[in-house]
């Protein structure tokens, strides 16, 4: 019976109705969650599910705002759209020709966009070395977190509004992108955008009501749970008081540990015990358990704690401030918090049978452009007529581009996949699969999996094991 429903499909329709393969959890790395002793969590866009598309607006005309008040830009960008698909993470900053940059995972420009126009290949190859690109900060500036993007949309709008004389925007290519940044990391810390957003937190946050129940799994469980974040404890407390709800400071209940202004990725050096926070001194974290500090190190955590190393399982959505400081420098497990895995799945999924046929037709075409490679190679009886191989590669090539097409056209209409470039991964691909041991959309996609579960990776086929496969399993 299981058989039959594997073959004609019946059994995954019907099973993924009720468990969608975006909310799934992806295994890099074996993962047993019953020798987890303490589960830890980053706060923005890991517990807390921003409203993206109302978040980068805001952020994207605040820093124009800033820009004509503060360092003097004409008037003129007060007219520049703003575009969400312009960029997404993984994208280089070219600060020098002020070109974006979509890399593979050996640092080869695949892709550069000059304002609102990508270079051709030619011109591509002219600039870029095709060893690939050495990623130095002076020239470049990777967009590592979802709060990167809205710079990477203003900088692209605003590169090609340079190009009109008349804008009077004059500034070089660099200058144009470091008062941006400025720009933005001041709009994030003196505390105006905050302000905007905790007076209207209905609209910058999505309400997750598989949260609460999820981080209650864990603890019956038995686990550990921190909240480490590099949000001060004000808004800290704003947040999770409006995503738990209840009484005031009800949320502090589901943590054993909570650390605000914890300077990520310095925490995982030695920097020596946190601060406590004083009781009583926020109303939406009363501190009633004594469990909420400021700064301190991931030494003190442990410390505090009570467990160390892989027995902690850390989940963030930063690549490096998050998941590659925490596992290289104190040895903890990690989840990745990836919510364009949610968009690019619930885009793909509907498209599979359409997926498998490009696999397949890959693997066609890479067998008959072999063939014609080596007609002159085989006896006279096995040769194949070359116009008869030539027609076939046409055929297949023509069928991959319609293929191709359609795929593309799910997916961002500039960048496409976050994850691929190709057949290859891209750079932030491969840096998930390097750097997580496990990734997911959103935490409280945990909540359908036993709190024992036993994250096993998945097979790797290697180039030269696909030919030992039975057909269509490669």
């Amino acid at each position: 019976m299981l058989d039959a429903n594997l073959k004609t499909g019946a059994f995954s329709s019907a099973y993924w109705q009720d468990f969608p393969p975006h909310r799934r959890v992806f295994t890099n790395r074996n993962l047993r969650l019953e020798s987890i002793q303490a589960i830890g969590f980053d706060m923005d866009h890991t517990l807390a599910v921003y409203n993206t598309e109302n978040f980068d607006r805001l952020c994207f005309e605040m820093a124009i705002e800033r820009l004509i008040a503060i360092k003097g830009f004409p008037e003129a960008i007060r007219a520049v759209e703003w575009r969400p698909a312009a960029a997404i993470r993984g994208l280089i900053v070219d600060k020098k020709l002020g070109n974006l940059l979509k890399v593979d995972a050996y640092n080869h420009v695949t892709r550069a966009r000059h304002g609102l126009e990508f270079l051709d290949k030619q011109e591509r190859r002219r600039l870029y070395p095709s060893t690939g690109v050495r990623m130095t900060p002076k020239r470049y500036r990777v967009f590592d977190t979802l709060f990167d993007l809205p710079e990477g949309s203003l900088y692209t709008a605003l590169v090609e509004l340079r190009k009109d004389p008349a804008a009077r925007l004059k500034m070089g290519h660099r200058r144009l992108f470091e008062d941006i940044r400025e720009t933005m990391d001041t709009i994030h810390a003196d505390g105006s955008l905050k302000a905007r957003i905790t007076g209207d937190l209905d609209r910058f946050f999505l309400r997750d009501p598989d949260l609460v129940p999820t981080l209650e799994k864990f603890r019956a469980a038995g686990k550990r749970l921190f909240l480490l974040t590099n949000s001060e404890a004000a808004y800290t407390a704003d947040v999770m008081n409006h995503l738990v709800g209840g009484r005031s400071g009800a949320w502090e209940e589901l943590f054993d540990l909570v650390i605000c202004s914890a300077g990520k990725p310095d925490y995982f050096l030695e920097q020596g015990a946190g601060r406590p926070l004083a009781r009583g001194a926020l109303k939406n974290m009363p501190n009633r358990r004594a469990i909420c500090f400021e700064g301190g190190d991931s030494f003190f955590l442990e410390k505090t704690i009570d467990a160390g190393g892989d027995a902690i399982l850390y989940f963030g959505d930063h690549t490096y401030g998050d998941i590659l400081r925490s596992k290289l420098s104190v040895g903890w497990r990690t989840a990745m918090i990836v919510p364009e895995v949610e968009q690019e799945v619930s885009a793909l999924f509907p498209l599979q049978e359409q997926v498998r046929r490009l696999h397949a037709l890959e693997d066609l075409l890479e067998d008959l452009v072999m063939l014609q490679d080596h007609q002159y190679t085989l006896p006279a009886d096995r040769k194949t007529g070359q116009a008869d191989l030539d027609k076939m590669v046409a055929q297949a090539l023509g069928q991959r581009a319609r293929l191709q097409k359609v795929i593309k056209g799910a997916l961002n209409p500039h960048w496409e996949s976050l994850f691929r470039e190709g057949r290859a991964a891209s750079r932030f691909g491969r840096q998930i699969m390097e750097f997580a041991c496990i990734y997911t959309s959103r935490a409280s996609n945990f909540l359908v999996y036993p709190p024992d579960k036993f994250f096993a990776r998945p097979v790797e086929i290697l180039p030269h094991e696909r030919w030992a496969l039975p057909e269509g399993e490669a």
